[in-house]
């Protein structure tokens, strides 16, 4: 009689990005363009996903920075950013310093596991453990917002306007 414990699929771990993981951290930021309704055609500009490989690269060991992904069985199928950021002093962010979340993405496969909340939950567990921020903001899919809502973010009164600017 075996006493050793069924095999199953393996345990999801979480644990910080390294520059090797410059590759999945950007595929995982396609997938996450693909989800919010980004065009095909910008989407497959390289010279975006050039510069973007290259910020996960040196995100890495940049101060105020983390990057968290989700490995199964030795493959990264998960991961997100957290990144600290300065902004002026005001109510409700008295030292100016906000926390951002992004990049939050599953592959599909293994979507509906908790793995993009184990993400978020490891970002909030740093913002509130080693930084000084007194705020964390993100901007959320439809698909994600559960997942913040049950951590306690609350939909902003003023929504946020972007504007290009050509270069």
């Amino acid at each position: 009689m075996s006493t050793a414990p069924p095999s199953g699929p393996p345990a999801p771990v979480v644990r910080p990005a390294t520059r090797a993981d410059a590759d999945d951290l950007l595929a995982l930021r396609v997938l996450m363009f693909e989800a919010m309704g980004t065009d095909a055609a910008a989407l497959a500009d390289p010279a975006w996903r050039v510069a973007a490989r290259d910020w996960f690269v040196d995100a890495v060991d940049a101060a105020g920075v983390l990057l968290v992904v989700v490995e199964v069985g030795g493959r990264v199928v998960a991961g997100a950013v957290g990144e600290v950021t300065a902004l002026i002093p005001g109510p409700g962010c008295p030292n100016g310093s906000v926390g951002l979340v992004s990049n939050v993405a599953t592959l599909p496969e293994h979507r509906g596991q908790g793995l993009a909340a184990a993400c978020t939950d490891a970002l909030l567990a740093w913002f509130t453990e080693r930084t000084d921020v007194t705020r964390v903001d993100l901007f959320a899919t439809e698909a994600g917002a559960r997942i913040y809502s049950t951590r306690g973010f609350v939909t902003g009164t003023f929504p946020a306007m972007r504007r290009p600017v050509p270069r």
